[in-house]
């Protein structure tokens, strides 16, 4: 069969006729109803590969009100290789449902990025950190799912952000194993937006208020030598001698601290203890090891493609094998190397 028809392109017409079904079953069928017998499947499967039928996703936002899209939302901040790996994730397992991905940097609260949403009609949206809960409130009004969803998140009352309050909270109990220490968040130097700081600042507290240690201190770290050593001498003056232990923003902010203190003189762990965040396989390299908290984001992403099919596939139900998608301590773990 020839990719066009009489110098057009097929139409889901054509596919019905050359499958010898109605244009309803095409319409399902492609779209991954699962109810039609294999044999109906593979014939209209056959029929749209032979005539080279791509599906009007204009038709279908028409239709259906929504498009064959998927927006990842990303906060617009430094983020590391996992992070790209998560999206690289989504976008094949998108692809395999005949939807495509399109990746926006937004910050959160900013109306713009709601809008230029709401203008796509996309099928689901996979939110990474960037939407506030009215504006994913607009989104379900419009029809419009969120990734994760609603039950997902964090119930009124509950915190904000679990994963990396349980991060921050893990540094401080991994910086003071060995004894009390002066206990530091070591945050980037950057203007772009930090989602992630504020809450695991949270956790340094917390944790640290649990154990009966003085508020903690904070420095931002630029990813320069001569940076880094002003910004660490700052908090050893002001811990006067005491042991220091840096819980830092992620792995490169730790490398970067761990470079200041041999300039310094200083001996890692003993008079400065450090722990990253992201166990970048960088980090693994250096010596001392680093010592780092490790998200399992490969799992995480795994639940949310569940998801996304379950949208997919038009099912109001939540998936069931996402249960742990919520609980950090399932997927957050402490990585011990050589600098605590």
């Amino acid at each position: 069969m020839s990719a066009e028809i009489s110098g057009r392109q097929a139409t889901s017409f054509d596919v019905a006729r050359a499958a010898g079904v109605s244009r309803s079953t095409v319409s399902q069928v492609l779209n991954g109803d699962g109810r039609f017998p294999a044999e109906t499947r593979a014939k209209v499967i056959a029929a749209a590969e032979g005539l080279n039928y791509r599906p009007s996703r204009a038709g279908r936002a028409l239709v259906t009100g929504l498009s064959d899209i998927v927006v990842v939302l990303v906060p617009n901040a430094t983020f590391g290789p996992h992070l790209q790996d998560s999206i690289d994730r989504i976008t094949n397992a998108s692809a395999t449902a005949g939807l495509s991905v399109v990746v926006r940097f937004g910050r959160p609260d900013e109306q713009a990025t709601l809008i230029s949403v709401l203008d796509l009609r996309p099928t689901a949206v996979v939110d990474l950190g960037v939407l506030s809960q009215p504006q994913r409130m607009q989104l379900e009004a419009a029809g419009i799912r969120s990734v994760p969803s609603a039950s997902r998140r964090p119930h009124a009352g509950d915190d904000a952000d679990p994963f990396d309050i349980l991060i921050g909270r893990l540094q401080v109990r991994e910086l003071v194993h060995r004894g009390p220490r002066t206990i530091v968040y070591a945050a980037l130097a950057d203007d772009r937006l930090d989602p992630f700081g504020p809450p695991r600042r949270e956790g340094i507290r917390r944790e640290a208020a649990k154990l009966g240690l003085r508020e903690p201190l904070e420095i931002r770290v630029p990813l320069d030598l001569d940076g880094a050593t002003s910004a660490l001498v700052e908090v050893l003056n002001e811990a006067n001698s005491a042991p220091v232990g840096l819980a830092c923003y992620n792995d490169d902010v730790a490398i970067a601290v761990i470079a200041a203190v041999r300039r310094l003189g200083k001996s890692i762990p003993q008079d400065v203890a450090v722990v990253g965040v992201d166990r970048t396989d960088i980090g693994q390299l250096v010596s001392p090891r680093l010592t780092t908290i490790a998200i399992d984001m490969a799992t995480l992403m795994d639940y949310f493609v569940t998801e996304l099919r379950t949208i997919r596939h038009g099912s109001a139900d939540e998936p069931d094998d996402g249960s742990q998608a919520h609980d950090p301590s399932a997927l957050v773990h402490l990585i011990r190397g050589e600098t605590t």
